[in-house]
């Protein structure tokens, strides 16, 4: 039973909606003001870099109250709250008069962000079951990566000369989304909880959640993914380019064959989770798809190596579509571990995991990259998937029960 047939169709279509439109619309206000034309062109390039520490730092530092809190109040008011939240703070970037302010816009998205990814992921979890838990998380990934790429590609496209549009008229464009998916949300979207215990306090739900051994065990494997993940949204645009020489139509090629192998791999490698009841195996081998391809990009960089690199070209897609295995099966392993009256508080805690990879992989990535340049980022990028890899090895599977023909 996927999408399609499931009783909350419309409820978990209405959320990857509006996660694809607050998404798009954070991505789209920082490819604003990276523009020359906003604020006249006087924001200098460390006020972008610490707008983009800010944000994931607030959302580090809310999320698990937000998680917690919906659990004792219902999912619903949070997460529209939390649209109307990133709305302000995008019509506050586009009416920012100085780096202050914009500093404070970016901490609110942080928060805003912070009540949104884990009442979603929360309400997502309370729609699903065992058979169709991959796919709905599947899908949630997707909405999250067209944000992104969405977002940043469009805000892009619309400043260049030919369309001439303003990071003005963008960023109120984006609030303005935001706001209107709010309002969407408030009379459209149902609440999922529908058990509430107000007598259990948030730091006792992060308490239990905390010290349950399978989220712990999740550690090692879910925070070096992500790590990594936060090394190549930092680092790729110069990675590319001081070490491969791509014209547009290579860039086109090789993301392309990527980008609709990835999408093609979380659907199929979500429903074949789902079908055979397995999470383990496809976390794994989505790891050793991730490790594979970032270990051929590496070797593709330098004089000539777009030329091994193309040699090889039909390793690209497979091994895309091979990592997708990874975050719809990641993503159904944490709802199947979690209660069902613990559950924001366990999605709270993911998103503390993926904060914390936000910042190692940068971090760490840079110095390695610094100090030993492309080498350095491989070897880094490889003991990533190697913890990744062993720690996968320690979780415990979750179900035994018998696939379930569909």
């Amino acid at each position: 039973m996927g999408l399609r047939s499931s009783e909350h169709k419309w409820n978990l279509i209405g959320l990857y909606f509006v996660t694809l439109i607050m998404r798009a619309s954070f991505y789209i206000s920082i490819a604003s003001i990276g523009d020359a034309n906003y604020m006249d062109g006087s924001l200098e390039l460390w006020a972008i870099t610490a707008v983009l520490v800010v944000y994931p730092v607030s959302e580090l530092a809310t999320v698990s109250f937000f998680g917690s809190y919906s659990d004792r109040i219902g999912r619903k008011p949070i997460f529209t709250g939390s649209l109307f939240i990133t709305g302000i703070a995008a019509l506050m970037f586009a009416f920012a008069p100085d780096v202050i302010v914009l500093l404070v816009a970016s901490s609110i998205f942080g928060i805003g962000a912070a009540a949104k990814v884990s009442t979603t992921l929360s309400m997502i979890a309370d729609m699903s079951e065992e058979h169709n838990r991959a796919r709905l998380m599947g899908y949630y990934d997707l909405s999250t990566l067209f944000g992104l790429v969405g977002g940043f590609g469009l805000g892009i496209l619309l400043l260049t000369p030919e369309f001439g549009f303003t990071p003005f008229i963008i960023l109120l464009a984006a609030g303005t989304a935001c706001i209107v998916s709010g309002i969407v949300s408030q009379i459209g979207i149902k609440e999922t909880k529908t058990h509430i215990h107000v007598d259990i306090s948030v730091t006792e739900l992060l308490r239990t959640v905390a010290s349950d051994k399978r989220i712990q065990q999740l550690i090692p494997v879910y925070v070096p993914i992500i790590s990594m993940y936060g090394m190549l949204v930092g680092y790729a645009k110069i990675i590319l380019h001081e070490h491969f020489s791509l014209t547009a139509t290579d860039m086109i090629i090789l993301f392309g064959l990527m980008g609709v192998a990835l999408i093609i791999g979380i659907v199929t490698m979500g429903h074949l989770s789902d079908h055979l009841m397995k999470r383990r195996p496809f976390i794994g081998v989505g790891l050793f798809g991730f490790g594979l391809l970032g270990f051929l990009l590496v070797s593709g960089s330098g004089p000539g190596g777009m030329d091994l690199l193309w040699s090889v070209w039909p390793a690209l897609p497979i091994l895309g579509f091979i990592a997708g295995a990874f975050p719809p099966a990641a993503m159904a392993y944490l709802t199947d571990i979690s209660s069902a009256d613990s559950r924001g508080t366990t999605m709270g805690v993911y998103s503390i995991f993926f904060g914390s990879g936000m910042i190692i992989g940068p971090t760490f990535g840079g110095i390695a990259y610094g100090l030993y340049g492309l080498v350095g980022l491989g070897f880094f990028v490889a003991l990533l998937i190697a913890i990744a890899i062993i720690g996968t090895y320690f979780m415990p599977e979750v179900h035994a029960a018998e696939p379930k023909i569909e």
